[in-house]
């Protein structure tokens, strides 16, 4: 699913290591460790609309799908004033960090991984207008394979 996406960065090195473009695209959040996830009752993640998402311990696990290195798949555009993939996954970025207001309601249940911080982000540039489509059919895709929507995704597309 993610061969032909370019080099991922850690989560925590994103802005360091540069590189992302303002280009619109896909991207994806993979977790390198294969492990069973240790989820924390308290995550890492900042507030959206002033609130702090947290869910319950068995919540998270329920959702979560064994086997699946990506656990999350999203897209950039750079209408609406959005800076394409740079812009999202910054945002993305920015989610993870305690006390810091952000604009990126997916993907919330990663920041309560205890090695959120170990995570990787890859991406995919695809012509304007195309992120949407590619999205969508990615989680499709995920969802034939496992059964179900990646564990930081809230719908399918």
């Amino acid at each position: 699913m993610v061969a032909s996406f370019l080099l991922a960065v850690s989560v925590s090195n994103m802005r360091r290591d540069g590189g992302i473009p303002r280009s619109p695209g896909v991207y994806v959040v993979i977790r390198p460790s294969a492990d069973p996830p240790e989820f924390l009752a308290k995550g890492f993640g900042g507030t959206r609309k002033a609130r702090k998402a947290n869910a319950p311990i068995a919540d998270l696990a329920a959702k979560w799908v064994p086997g699946a290195s990506v656990i999350y798949i999203g897209k950039a555009s750079q209408r609406k004033s959005l800076a394409g993939l740079w812009g999202r996954i910054s945002e993305y970025e920015k989610a993870g960090h305690a006390g810091q207001p952000h604009n990126h309601s997916g993907g919330e249940r990663i920041w309560q991984l205890a090695d959120a911080r170990d995570l990787r982000v890859a991406w995919k540039v695809v012509p304007d207008k195309t992120e949407e489509r590619l999205e969508e059919a990615m989680i499709l895709a995920f969802m034939d394979k496992y059964g179900r929507i990646p564990f930081g995704n809230r719908r399918a597309g």
